[in-house]
């Protein structure tokens, strides 16, 4: 079951990372600056982003096999409109239909991790979906460029569109969410707490926020330069090929693959060592961000493999912001918090590809070179990191933890109340 729903989060990484290799046809199919190109990106993550919460809710409510199975259809829907676009209006809706369906997918899988897996193995599983996720994300570097390549820019995305729909048909047969016997909607119980208390015991939650920050952090870096931003930088400011671009772009990902693996089985073994994890891939991904930027223009590749290591490494262990937010909230809350961590990367990077884009066109209309125009504009997220880097070093006591007392009617003790980084779902006995 769990299997399904990955496969799902690995369809929706392939689309949400697809302008990975193809942002520069982009720019030349649709006749548009570096501005233009990242609005692409930022339409597609804001939707999902703001949409995060709604499906935390809606998997809290209703399940996750309602959410799957809907937001793969959006995606399919919207890789057609996106690959038989040749205006640039046509082509953006194609991306907010992408986007709408990507956020049904990751918050549903870990829902459905919840459901068949004890709590101690959670970290694990949430881990190995992210390196699922980063399966997706390969197949959307060279072997989507070779695809564009052979197949031009209707095949690649018809092809994918085709893909996604046997994926969906084979979530509508066999998916199920729970163990459990399907509960009619008439005779679930009522909530122990109403929507506007489930929010605010959540947000009010430090351990919760701090999942946020950490994300915020790692997979806003990895995100931005993964999904739009690397392939222009690496050709302008270090005259790399596409290929070549798509390649380095590539050495990030399986960087994210490995580490988020790797983080996975440490934090399901040592929960008491997710901060110290956090901090340190927190550190690393600074160094990588210092590195885009301070490089001088056409850096030799091996200069660059360290910063691209870097990312892929901070990504990797933004996974484990999944398993703080479960630490720090009930079960019925589960949804909500792992929709509110999963914003944060994505406000990141958001707020960093719409402010690069926007310092590129500024910087080449005060008559500044392409290649400077690429490398100063990466300032924007570095200083984006280094703000999320202090709050997560504020709230590091808190990690895995709820510092908040949650609502009386839930009759759910706080989690962290015993040994760092249990919750009252980690002590429960296998389903």
């Amino acid at each position: 079951m769990w299997s399904l729903g990955a496969l799902c989060y690995l369809a929706a990484m392939f689309h949400r990372m697809s302008l990975s290799v193809a942002g520069l046809t982009a720019q030349q199919r649709f006749d548009i600056d570096a501005t233009g190109l990242a609005v692409f990106s930022v339409v597609q993550l804001a939707l999902y982003a703001l949409l995060q919460v709604p499906v935390g809710i809606g998997n809290d409510r209703f399940g996750p096999r309602v959410l799957l199975v809907g937001g793969t259809a959006l995606m399919a829907a919207g890789s057609v409109v996106f690959a038989l676009s040749t205006a640039y209006p046509g082509a953006m809706a194609g991306r907010a239909l992408i986007g709408a369906g990507d956020a049904c997918m990751f918050v549903s899988v870990l829902r459905i991790t919840r459901n068949w897996f004890p709590g101690h193995r959670y970290a694990f599983v949430a881990a190995l979906t992210g390196m699922i996720g980063g399966l997706g994300q390969l197949v959307a570097t060279s072997p989507l460029a070779a695809l564009l390549h052979s197949q031009g820019w209707t095949g690649a995305f018809l092809s994918a569109s085709v893909i996604t729909v046997v994926v969906l048909v084979a979530v509508v047969v066999a998916l199920r969410e729970s163990p459990e016997p399907r509960v009619r909607k008439a005779d679930r119980p009522a909530p122990a707490e109403t929507l506007r208390e489930s929010l605010r015991g959540t947000w009010r939650a430090r351990g919760v926020r701090h999942a946020l920050l950490t994300h915020f952090v790692l997979m806003g870096s990895f995100v931005s330069f993964t999904a739009v931003l690397g392939q222009p930088y690496l050709v302008a400011a270090h005259g790399l090929t596409e290929s070549g671009a798509a390649g380095l772009v590539t050495v990030v990902v399986l960087g994210f693959v490995v580490s988020s693996t790797v983080a996975g089985q440490v934090a399901s073994r040592r929960p008491d060592l997710r901060s110290g994890l956090v901090l340190g891939a927190v550190a690393i991904a600074l160094c990588g961000a210092v590195l885009l930027t301070a490089l001088p223009a056409s850096a030799p590749v091996w200069t660059l493999l360290p910063a691209m290591v870097a990312l892929g490494v901070g990504g990797g262990v933004s996974m484990l912001a999944f398993d703080l937010a479960r630490s720090s909230s009930p079960q019925h809350r589960g949804g909500i918090a792992s929709g509110l961590a999963n914003m944060g990367g994505f406000t990141f990077a958001v707020v960093s590809q719409l402010g690069v884009g926007l310092a590129v066109d500024g910087l080449l209309a005060a008559g500044v070179t392409e290649v400077d125009a690429q490398r100063y504009a990466f300032g924007v997220p570095l200083v984006l990191a280094v703000l999320g880097a202090v709050a997560v070093l504020r709230l590091r006591g808190s990690a895995g933890r709820d510092s908040s007392e949650f609502t009386a009617s839930s009759g759910v003790p706080a989690a962290g109340t015993g040994q760092a980084g249990e919750s009252p779902d980690a002590l429960a006995t296998t389903r």
